[in-house]
């Protein structure tokens, strides 16, 4: 019984451990929804439902130059959203994992961060 009890209390704080170390940043979140943000508008601004479709060879060059623009910075700089982001993002380091709030003009994001990832956990646009 004593050692299923220290074993059970050394995982627990293996796992604090963990989460502890891996609890991403506010920086990190910054980069993660920028890069996440930038992917959404290639996808719905440049790739419309049929867009190839009704405008043919028209619409892929149109459609090719859109995401010309997006990845070359062309219209908003990655650098520029993330601080965009940075600015408009309630953080809460909870020690063990990290709350976000952010709302930009783009919609507003909720996430949570641990083990140096994030989940998205309310998205309104």
């Amino acid at each position: 019984m004593k050692l299923g009890s220290s074993l059970a209390l050394l995982s627990l704080a293996a796992l604090g451990g963990a989460l502890y170390f891996t609890n991403p940043t506010e920086a990190d979140y910054a980069d993660y929804l920028s890069g996440t943000m930038t992917t959404e508008a290639k996808v719905s601004l440049c790739q419309p439902e049929g867009f190839s479709e009704w405008l043919g060879k028209i619409g892929e060059a149109l459609s090719g130059a859109c995401q010309g623009l997006l990845s070359n910075g062309e219209t908003l700089s990655q650098e520029q959203i993330r601080e965009l982001i940075a600015s408009n993002t309630e953080y809460n380091n909870r020690i063990l994992f990290s709350t976000y709030k952010t709302t930009t003009p783009f919609g507003n994001y909720e996430a949570i961060g641990a083990f140096n990832r994030f989940f998205l956990t309310g998205t309104e646009r």
